[in-house]
């Protein structure tokens, strides 16, 4: 019986032969462990299963890489859009062509987004004003998209807006009748 040792010298992994009297490791069940084997040490059964998984974990994240990188291409200006991304993007539920969402307006560390600031026309936010005051409350997904594509018509905005717009009505009109309360 052949059993890895971690930690020993050099820091590698080492094969070193069971000490006598060990029971064969290779039953039925590759995740059980004899009593007998000292903490730190591996069967042969556990080392092979450990580098099949390191072996499938290593896949993985190379297609992820690849994936992001081709992404990252085809969000350049211009480019074209592959059949892969855009099955990769079918099985997950997501359009395509589907609005971003603008980038923080400050990041995390502090620094300045690139986002600008969105300013509605004149006529977007008299539909806005328009929709709330048929009672409508934030929109969902759908409702929101298909408001989104009207807007788009009348000037720039995107999904994020209409959601962002439709939180701060409300929220304003809530304060306004705590105010109206208090008088």
């Amino acid at each position: 019986v052949i059993v890895t040792h971690f930690g020993a010298p050099g820091g590698s992994m080492a094969d070193v032969a069971a000490p006598a009297g060990l029971p064969d490791p290779s039953g039925p069940d590759p995740a059980s462990v004899p009593e007998s084997v000292p903490a730190g040490v591996m069967t042969a059964v556990q080392r092979d299963t450990l580098r099949h998984q390191i072996a499938a974990l290593s896949h993985v994240a190379q297609q992820n890489l690849l994936l992001v990188q081709q992404g990252a291409e085809e969000a350049m200006p211009g480019a074209q859009k592959s059949a892969t991304m855009t099955a990769i993007h079918a099985s997950m539920g997501v359009a395509r062509d589907q609005p971003q969402y603008p980038g923080p307006v400050y990041s995390k560390d502090g620094t300045k987004g690139s986002g600008q600031r969105w300013t509605p026309t004149a006529t977007q936010l008299a539909r806005l004003e328009e929709l709330y005051a048929t009672g409508m409350g934030t929109p969902n997904g759908a409702l929101r998209t298909q408001i989104t594509e009207e807007l788009a018509r009348l000037g720039p905005i995107n999904e994020a807006n209409v959601y962002n717009w439709f939180q701060n009505k409300k929220a304003r009109m809530k304060k306004k009748e705590q105010e109206a309360r208090r008088m």
